[in-house]
């Protein structure tokens, strides 16, 4: 193919994704009908089938999109000058805020709750998620933030945990009281796994980090 084509096969590609995760950002995935997702993207099957075989390669394909976005996100948060601890917490602020305003990341969430335990996909992404968190815990640790007894493995499983089920008690469609209870739940976190003399200025940090994700959300929620 043309490099034109090539770009408008990507277009095409990339129209479809965003129509898919506008439908299951909304919907569970049993819901969302194919011909829903194409009135959307006002595509028609052909274009459909030439990048998607099923709706379930559709959704896994958001999936992987919203994973491989979620690991940039950390990488870049890695390379700033925060403490690891701080990285860890800002880590889940900034997945929260994409959660709460875009579609392609709460699809992808959906999704691998839903229907992610087919074919291990949702044990795979989540223990990748796991690993880079743990690889920052450990920094945390070496930097007297993180008590030396804790597992960074143990660390990075809690906060991982503690965020997935964080979606299904709390409310991503009501930003600032999501955002409220990530903030509630970090401070009940911290004094497990932090320095006493630490707890102060990471409980200011977590709060200024609240306020920015609600600025944030809020911005997202009116453009």
């Amino acid at each position: 193919m043309s490099e034109s084509t090539d770009k408008r096969a990507d277009t095409t590609r990339q129209q479809i994704l965003n129509a898919a995760a506008h439908q299951f950002a909304r919907l569970p995935y049993h819901k969302v009908g194919l011909d829903d997702v194409l009135a959307d993207a006002e595509l028609t099957k052909g274009a459909m089938y030439f990048h998607f075989r099923s709706k379930h390669a559709l959704a896994l394909a958001i999936i992987e999109d919203q994973a491989a976005k979620a690991k940039e996100v950390i990488a870049a948060l890695v390379t700033r000058k925060f403490s690891g601890l701080e990285t860890l917490i800002d880590s889940s602020y900034q997945i929260a805020v994409r959660d709460i305003s875009e579609d392609m990341a709460r699809a992808g969430f959906n999704l691998l709750e839903s229907i992610g335990r087919l074919e291990g996909l949702q044990t795979q992404l989540l223990a990748g998620w796991i690993e880079t968190l743990a690889v920052i815990a450990d920094r945390a640790i070496a930097e007297g933030d993180i008590l030396d007894e804790c597992d960074p493995q143990d660390v990075a499983r809690l906060q991982v945990s503690t965020y997935t089920g964080l979606r299904q008690t709390s409310d991503l469609d009501e930003p600032e009281r999501f955002l409220l209870n990530l903030e509630k739940t970090w401070a009940l976190l911290l004094p497990g796994v932090v320095r006493p003399d630490r707890i102060g200025y990471f409980t200011q940090f977590i709060r200024r980090r609240t306020a920015i994700g609600i600025g944030v959300s809020a911005l997202a929620g009116s453009s």
